[in-house]
């Protein structure tokens, strides 16, 4: 039996005396016995001041306590009970029977008739015990199991930690808690619904059931975390081998109402009684771990040190500088020109969002933007950029009656929200912004997330007269056949690989070969970070169409951006006075 099932296991034992204490009871009854066989063979009477007592109502009330005893037994033994009261009813039977077979002695039949009355009664109780156990079963299933998966829950976890740490005394006993979060699992459940992602799940804990060791704990915490508590490992080496076996049963894909879905995982991994040896601390500890799993890119796990916990404080207190920042309007824009590579004339623009703290002081988007998607709250701010930038550039266009792009970035998180496409085009139609001049930039993780999902989304916008651009292309989930499945217009070359242009030749030759495989597509190409000549010289005669980067143009406020393309100052101020 599973580990899984002990919580369960206890609940059951606890209701029953050990068995080895029934030999009291069946003592005691034997006595009983052989009291009400001399009182009935001598006619033994008891005398109470000046009340006697005949020898048969002495008997009766012995009987009286016999099926008492009974009745105990049963109660408190169950089924060893019902056996053993069915033996010595056998037993007594017997001596009761024998005189009249023998001796044609018919005092007894009385005794026969209680007999068969107390084990009649004996055997009702039990059968009313049994099913009155089964339905506080049926209630403690349900109390300690969760009912989507099978798995024990929070409530059974909490016990099982417990009842381990207390049996645990030894210094040498050692126990690892990890601590397992689906990476983006919000996004399967708000793209195809709660059902689906309820089907995905099963279908995890089923993998996970394959791989499990005797000796695993494994329990659903809540939505989509869980824990899995490893006895018996060696190294951490060994340990963490373990832990590979969780996230390799998970890799390969998932097919849900004929969609596709690519599930990771991150796991937190903290132990006893390295870590601590509080039941709280140490589930903490590991949950810590886990959050540094998921935000450390492609690390998915990771083992619990004390650095951690002060890196999640200042977190806390960076999502609360983001809350402000939304309240009291402490976002700003920035805007990075783009250029076509042959005409060097300006494409466009992306905006970039910025975020100042309650004092002013600017905070770095590579600290705030993974605790924004990390929180959710990163819809908020995709919502606030693409509103704010398309009231400016709608008036930049009006200005200088230039046909210019305006790049706006979409997490993951929102693309796949159900309302997004209601929002897109609510602010297309309140701003009066002009769809084909906005060109929407998602990323690859998208398309591991929810491949159907994030293609009808897509078209639903391209649709709407939206542009959409691929940013980070060759990062990630890169693929032929899922790239010309993509109702795209922009592949966006990432930084790292322009970087590798002037390093090695088989940087330039990957490169070129996303070029050539846009192209073939008949996808226009920028290459962004563009920081010097030699690399644009290169990015020119590779065929990139555009670019983008601190050679011509770092991000800038919309009033550089303003001047940038030539317009006066005086327009310039009423234009961001409007």
């Amino acid at each position: 039996m599973k580990k899984n099932d002990s919580i369960l296991n206890d609940f059951n034992r606890s209701k029953n005396l050990s068995s080895w204490t029934l030999i009291f009871p069946v003592l005691l009854y034997l006595f009983l016995l052989v009291v009400a066989y001399q009182v009935n063979n001598r006619q033994i009477s008891v005398q109470i001041g000046t009340a006697i007592i005949p020898y048969i109502s002495l008997g009766g009330i012995i009987s009286q306590f016999q099926m008492l005893l009974f009745i105990l037994i049963v109660v408190f033994y169950r089924k060893i009970g019902l056996v053993s009261v069915l033996i010595l009813s056998t037993i007594q039977a017997t001596l009761l029977v024998l005189p009249i077979i023998y001796g044609k002695v018919y005092t007894s039949i009385a005794g026969i008739a209680i007999l068969i009355s107390s084990a009649a009664v004996s055997i009702l109780i039990y059968f009313y015990l049994k099913r009155l156990d089964s339905n506080q079963n049926t209630i403690a299933k349900y109390a300690f199991t969760d009912t989507l998966t099978g798995l024990p829950n929070r409530r059974a976890f909490n016990d099982y930690l417990s009842k381990l740490i207390a049996e645990y005394s030894n210094d040498d006993d050692k126990f690892a808690l990890v601590m397992i979060d689906l990476d983006d699992f919000k996004n399967i459940n708000d793209s195809v619904g709660h059902d689906s992602g309820d089907e995905i799940l099963s279908e995890v804990v089923k993998r996970w059931k394959i791989v499990q060791s005797a000796d695993d704990f494994i329990a659903r915490i809540g939505g989509d975390e869980f824990t899995i508590i490893i006895k018996n490992y060696g190294s951490e080496e060994e340990l963490e081998r373990k832990i590979k076996k969780y996230s390799t049963a998970i890799s390969s894909r998932f097919i849900i109402n004929l969609n596709y879905f690519y599930i990771s995982a991150s796991f937190g991994v903290a132990l006893y009684p390295k870590d601590s040896k509080d039941p709280s601390e140490i589930f903490r500890y590991a949950d810590i771990a886990m959050y540094f799993s998921k935000n450390s890119g492609n690390v998915n796990i990771t083992m619990y040190n004390r650095s951690m916990t002060d890196t999640i404080e200042n977190s806390v207190a960076l999502e609360q500088k983001i809350r402000i920042a939304l309240e009291e309007n402490n976002l700003y824009f920035v805007l990075q020109p783009q250029y076509d590579t042959k005409t060097r004339k300006i494409r466009g623009f992306e905006a970039l969002v910025r975020m100042k703290d309650e004092y002013g002081n600017i905070i770095n988007p590579a600290s705030f933007i993974p605790v924004a998607e990390k929180t959710g709250l990163i819809t908020s701010i995709d919502n606030w950029v693409i509103r704010n930038s398309m009231l400016f550039f709608k008036r930049v266009l009006d200005i200088t009656n230039e046909n210019l792009i305006l790049s706006v970035n979409i997490s993951v998180l929102h693309l796949l929200n159900k309302g997004f496409l209601d929002e897109i085009q609510q602010m297309l139609n309140e701003t009066k912004f002009p769809p084909s001049n906005l060109e929407i930039e998602i990323t690859e993780s998208v398309f591991i997330s929810s491949m159907a999902k994030a293609i009808e989304t897509l078209n639903e916008l391209k649709k709407l007269g939206v542009c959409i651009a691929l940013d980070d292309f060759g990062t990630g989930y890169s693929s032929l056949s899922y790239l010309s499945k993509l109702p795209i217009d922009l592949l966006k070359i990432d930084k790292s690989f322009i970087d590798e242009l002037l390093v090695s030749e088989s940087g330039r030759n990957y490169v070129e070969a996303i070029i050539s495989i846009g192209h073939i597509m008949n996808f226009s190409v920028i290459s962004e970070g563009v920081e010097n000549q030699k690399q644009l010289d290169i990015l020119t005669n590779l065929g990139s169409d555009f670019m983008q980067g601190y050679l011509w143009g770092k991000p800038m406020l919309p009033k550089d951006a303003l001047k940038l393309l030539g317009v006066s100052d005086e327009i310039i101020k009423s234009t961001l006075l409007a």
